[in-house]
């Protein structure tokens, strides 16, 4: 009766969510609030509890650095106040300082200049000729590529006929970008079907195991 009901619950959000591209009703708004609220209350205490258990627990342990990061969590929560919101400033600017320091580290090692060494050392290696030429292929096509964003000068000539040719190594690149997320979009369709399929139909109308 259990594995019966939470079978029908999942069938009627999902049904409920795809109800909005008909139109917006009360049935589309109902599933997102509680998805959305169920979701706050998950993720709020999954967080309590690794602070508690990377924090407190170590600082009550005896070490003391620990203290710093729960002050300036504590921090952020002076907000919700008029007179103490200013506090929150230090708490932010300290976070998005770090933040920014670690996602700036990490863009340029991998986006610059682990593409860089990457276009100049892997187009050439590999164990096929298959392999080799596809290198060569990436190699040509990040050249032409790049030439795209250069606005020093006019494209024309064998230059602007490089333009062109990477104009359409972007395209296609931006285009397999699409491609891969509305595969993406249509595996989770595919998963919901399945899920209404096999819970519902097969095991709870028609009583066939599953698989």
């Amino acid at each position: 009766m259990a594995d019966a009901i939470f079978a029908g619950i999942q069938v009627a959000m999902v049904l409920a969510v795809w109800s909005y591209l008909y139109r917006e009703n009360i049935f589309s708004k109902v599933a997102s609030s509680i998805v959305i609220s169920i979701s706050t209350v998950h993720f709020f205490l999954v967080y309590v509890q690794r602070t508690y258990d990377n924090a407190v627990i170590p600082l009550l342990n005896g070490r003391i650095s620990y203290i710093i990061p729960l002050t300036l969590g504590l921090l952020m929560y002076t907000r919700l106040s008029k007179k103490y919101a200013w506090l929150s400033s230090y708490a932010y600017s300290l976070q998005l300082g770090l933040g920014t320091g670690s996602t700036l580290t990490t863009v340029v090692a991998s986006s610059i200049t682990g593409r860089i060494a990457m276009l100049i050392n892997e187009p050439f290696k590999g164990a096929t000729m298959f392999d080799k030429l596809s290198g060569v292929i990436l190699f040509i096509g990040a050249l032409l590529s790049m030439t795209y964003w250069l606005f020093t000068r006019e494209a024309t000539g064998i230059y602007g006929y490089g333009v062109k040719i990477g104009r359409l190594f972007l395209m296609a690149s931006i285009g397999m970008l699409y491609a891969e997320d509305v595969l993406w979009s249509q595996s989770l369709f595919v998963g919901a079907w399945e899920m209404i399929i096999d819970n519902f139909i097969k095991a709870i109308i028609l009583g066939i195991p599953p698989a």
